[in-house]
């Protein structure tokens, strides 16, 4: 490969999501996968090259290198009381599908004065970053004077691509899925759930604490692993305790539960909280050099040998103060002949609190009284204290119960024997939990008697949008006539593409005709259906629930007798006739829609009537009654009076004429 092509394969590498989890139902440990990061690929912060190397082999290294730095440095001490503090603190805020909605990170440096008497001066604390993890505007921490228990600090931010401490949490409810919130409604769900974190830093934390709500309803919880002895149930939440997670380590806990939810409302799966600690920074911040100034006494002590004029002398220094001081530099110089007698630099030495250090003696001669030029340089030996605390938050999911309801109907109740009879079919289903919906299966008895409809007849609708390119339907046994008991599978796949996932108390409506063919008398047609359905969210099938009951079709041997007859009788005066028109319904069946007619002959008028009529008239001058009865029960009669007159030229036998259409 060219050298551009490797940069081009070089930029593609960098940036993918470094860390995730897959559970393996078989095992219980969380995995890191292939992606680069942390785990895999480590772009070098200095020269921006990728190394290739696994991630606890590079974590070893930062340490080695880091620990080498301040070895090179400079010199701590544990017990010193001029203490150099690092603080730093990062917080996170994880959405439940694991991105990062928040990501606060920062230190503090300081100086401090531990002393209960003596005061520090010309303070400096020399600072650099190893990497490209922290930014510091500053590269000096400088204080000219702090008075005991006096502090000087400085902030700088941290720039961490990732959390330091990676979190996954695997819900599920169904064995098929592994990641799955979606469970039955009004039905107990065995719900398994595992908590993973690994260390991505290199540092190791102490004291970690994972709490978690826990959800009410997950009763009958009990914890399968090893790491259950850490973990405990306190006033609604779980708490997994541990005291120490290593750079590259992972821990996982699983736990197991029943679910019942009756509601159709969302159950929170419960936030989960990290915090810990680290006696470490996150960062690569490092100190390179440190000056402080405190009180001391140096002095040079003479002792004149047993020969005159000869002086034994010695450069001392007590060291007057509560810290542990260097000597750097001495120089001793005799100001007559400008004869060095000393010249010490980096001598290594260093003096405790309180004590005492005197150099090796040298002669002066000829001396009644030596007298010299003499300077030292002392630098308190500090300590340094690193801390780090993390915390992290990550956002839970809801479990969401899901159901489905259906109801199936016939615009019939009852049907003749022997006899064709149109039928129509509708039903309805409805979500009526909070998972939404992605694919519906309804299986629908075509029953003996009954022939099934034509497939491109069948209509599917949603809140009154139609759907076709979504349906399928299929009859089984095909091309069978009505003697036979059939299946019609209608699928209505791919929601989401079609209006979006069945969301809570949306409906779908099915209707087609179909055609009663036929039936024995006396025999009840029933018709049942099922209805499934898949959550657009992993999770199982449910199952719905049917609200009205298989529809029923009553056919009945249908006798259709009947009397219709019309009676004349003279009325008061002359030409005056009085009418009677009867309808009585000798069969076993209800009569609906029926219509009598009749006519006022020409050169007569009608009325009063017992029931209006409609009138209908003719160019030849007769008047045409129409009676519309809704319906006459079996064995009601039916009688219609009204009165007719002659008037001019009629005849009497034309009011005999009985015009009847029913």
């Amino acid at each position: 490969m060219t050298e551009e092509e490797i940069i081009d394969v070089e930029r593609k590498l960098v940036g993918r999501t470094p860390y995730h989890y897959h559970l393996d139902a078989k095992e219980t440990t969380l995995k890191a996968d292939s992606g680069f990061g942390k785990v895999g690929a480590k772009m070098d912060p200095k020269t921006g090259a990728l190394m290739y190397e696994q991630y606890e082999d590079w974590i070893t290294k930062q340490m080695l290198q880091k620990e080498e730095k301040e070895r090179e440095s400079i010199r701590f001490s544990k017990d010193s009381k001029a203490m150099i503090m690092f603080q730093e603190k990062e917080k996170v805020l994880m959405a439940q599908d694991g991105n990062i909605l928040e990501h606060l990170a920062g230190g503090l440096v300081s100086v401090e004065n531990l002393s209960a008497k003596d005061r520090i001066w010309d303070i400096d604390v020399g600072l650099m970053v190893e990497g490209m993890d922290a930014v510091l505007d500053f590269d000096s921490l400088s204080a000219k004077e702090l008075e005991p228990g006096g502090r000087e600090s400085r902030e700088y931010r941290l720039n961490l691509m990732e959390p330091s401490i990676a979190l996954e949490e695997v819900v599920s409810t169904h064995p098929d899925h592994p990641q799955s919130f979606v469970l039955k409604k009004g039905q107990t769900t065995p719900v398994s759930l595992q908590l993973g974190v690994k260390n991505l830093d290199t540092i190791p934390y102490n004291d970690l604490i994972i709490s978690k709500e826990v959800p009410l309803d997950l009763k009958n919880i009990i914890f399968p692993g090893e790491e259950a002895e850490d973990v405990s149930i306190e006033e609604g939440r779980l708490v997994w305790r541990f005291k120490k997670l290593d750079p590259g380590q992972v821990k996982v806990l699983r736990y197991e539960g029943d679910m019942t939810l009756d509601e159709p409302e969302p159950v929170p799966t419960g936030d989960i909280i990290i915090k810990a600690v680290a006696e470490d920074l996150s960062s690569t911040v490092v100190v390179t050099s440190f000056e402080a100034m405190c009180r001391n006494m140096y002095f040079i002590e003479a002792d004149e040998t047993d020969e005159p004029g000869e002086w034994a002398c010695r450069f001392v220094c007590e060291n007057t103060s509560q810290f542990e001081v260097e000597i750097l530099r001495v120089e001793v110089q005799d100001p007559q002949t400008d004869q060095v007698y000393m010249n010490l630099d980096r001598t290594g030495t260093y003096v405790e609190p309180q004590g005492r250090w005197e150099s090796e003696p040298w002669l002066v001669t000829n001396r009644d009284r030596p007298t010299f030029l003499k300077n030292m340089v002392l630098n308190i030996v500090p300590g340094i204290m690193k801390r780090t605390e993390y915390a992290l938050t990550r956002k839970g999911g809801d479990f969401l119960p899901g159901a489905i309801s259906f109801r199936k109907n016939f615009d019939r109740r009852q049907v003749e024997a022997k006899r064709e009879t149109d039928i129509t079919a509708t039903m309805f289903i409805e979500n009526t939990g909070v998972a939404d919906l992605e694919q519906i299966i309804v299986r629908d008895i075509v029953p003996r008697y009954m022939i099934a409809p034509n497939p491109p007849s069948i209509v599917v609708e949603r809140e009154g949008m139609r759907l076709t390119d979504n349906v399928g339907v299929t009859i089984e046994p095909a091309d069978e006539g009505p003697n036979v008991d059939k299946q019609m599978y209608i699928r209505i796949d791919d929601l989401s593409a079609h209006g979006g996932p069945l969301r809570k108390g949306e409906i779908i409506a099915i209707t087609y005709k179909a055609r009663v063919f036929r039936p024995e008398p006396d025999t009840k047609i029933t018709a049942p259906a099922e209805v499934d359905a898949r959550p657009y969210l992993p999770g199982p099938v449910l199952n719905g629930e049917d609200t009205a009951g298989a529809p029923v079709v009553d056919v009945t041997q249908i006798l259709r007798r009947f009397s219709i007859g019309k009676s004349i009788e003279q009325g008061a005066t002359t030409g005056q006739y009085h009418i009677e028109l009867l309808y009585r319904n000798r069969g076993n069946a209800t009569v609906s829609g029926l219509q009598l007619k009749d006519l006022i002959p020409e050169n007569f008028t009608g009325g009063p009537y017992s029931i209006e009529p409609d009138v209908e008239h003719t160019p030849e001058g007769i008047k045409l009654l129409s009676w519309n009865i809704p319906k006459i029960d079996a064995g009601e009669t039916l009688v219609i009076s009204y009165t007719i007159k002659g008037e001019g030229e009629y005849h009497p036998r034309d009011a005999q004429v009985f015009y009847n259409a029913s």
